[in-house]
């Protein structure tokens, strides 16, 4: 792989991108489908050698998390991430077709280069998977999108609309699990960090619900399976984006798109380094030596945001 110019493409999908150096070796990817990313330079060369299918899985991980940095190491773990289910890949397409057109009614023309987008949303290898995931799936099997085919022959075109069907479905997700009496814990799994979690569980109990934390539940499915099943059965999610680890942030977007209330904390000498798209939140910042009133503070918003839970409290904060 030879040194990058604005000609060359990008280092997991292969259309073409922008490459501008950055310090440290690394380069600030600008691609139509990925979007906006760093990459270090022996990351860039091993994206290379990804199958198809674990591009697609990165192009859209990437696309749902804008400014990220991939590292070697970074690289290796995402060259495993989990292929979506056919309904789960659609369901992020509806869902970015709401963002992106979000008048009812509205004709959503994918035409030029705005599919390239959806493409990487719905994990999709190809142009004939996303026309499945839309066509077939969400308009013919699901009733989700209407169609509406302009022209004929090679050359015609087809425009989608988000059906009544469609609105009522993605309403229904923004209402998350409201009977449940769980609250999903996202954080560091550091033992820096463990005085936290205690902290952190004592608060969601005295709020009368019950705390999870997936490495505290065992479990026979894979790891991700387990955090995207555990985040639908919760009622609100408790982020600590002490570590700035990314499956924090992901946790977080995910129950973000559920409509599930999300609860913002971070230590004190880390808030400057969360990422500047989540700094318009209302963060409980924490001290290593005053845990309780960490505690205390999740019990108080948790009640003024959701309200106190059915459980009995039975944690000393």
């Amino acid at each position: 792989m030879a040194s990058p110019t604005e000609q060359d493409c990008c280092p997991v999908c292969n259309l073409p991108a922008v490459w501008n150096s950055k310090d440290g070796g690394a380069w600030a990817i600008a691609c139509p489908k990925c979007g906006n990313f760093d990459i270090g330079w022996i990351a860039a060369k091993t994206s290379k050698q990804f199958s198809a299918i674990q591009a697609a899985n990165l192009s859209g991980w990437i696309r749902e998390n804008q400014g990220v940095a991939i590292t070697e190491s970074v690289l290796k773990n995402l060259a495993n991430l989990r292929t979506l289910t056919v309904g789960e890949k659609a369901e992020k397409i509806l869902v970015r077709l709401a963002q992106k057109f979000p008048k009812p009614g509205e004709r959503l023309d994918l035409s030029g280069g705005v599919h390239l987008e959806f493409l990487a949303i719905g994990r999709a290898v190809d142009n004939d998977e996303l026309r499945f995931l839309m066509r077939e799936f969400l308009h013919e099997e699901m009733g989700l999108l209407l169609m509406h085919v302009i022209g004929s022959g090679l050359g015609a075109d087809e425009n989608y609309k988000i059906s009544p069907k469609g609105w009522a479905y993605l309403e229904s997700l923004r209402h998350g699990n409201s009977d449940s009496q769980i609250g999903f814990i996202a954080m560091w799994f550091d033992k820096s960090v463990d005085p936290a979690w205690t902290a952190i569980e004592a608060g969601i109990r005295n709020s009368g619900y019950e705390p999870l934390r997936i490495d505290r539940k065992e479990h026979n499915n894979k790891i991700d399976d387990e955090i995207v099943a555990g985040i639908r059965r919760s009622k609100f999610l408790v982020a600590d984006f002490t570590g700035h680890r990314g499956g924090v942030y992901f946790e977080t977007g995910f129950a973000t798109g559920l409509g599930l209330p999300v609860i913002w904390l971070c230590r004190q000498d880390e808030l400057e380094k969360t990422h500047f798209d989540t700094r318009q939140y209302n963060f409980i910042v924490w001290e290593a030596d005053n845990l309780a009133e960490l505690s205390k503070a999740l019990q108080n918003r948790i009640e003024a945001t959701i309200g106190h839970g059915p459980l009995t409290g039975n944690a000393l904060s």
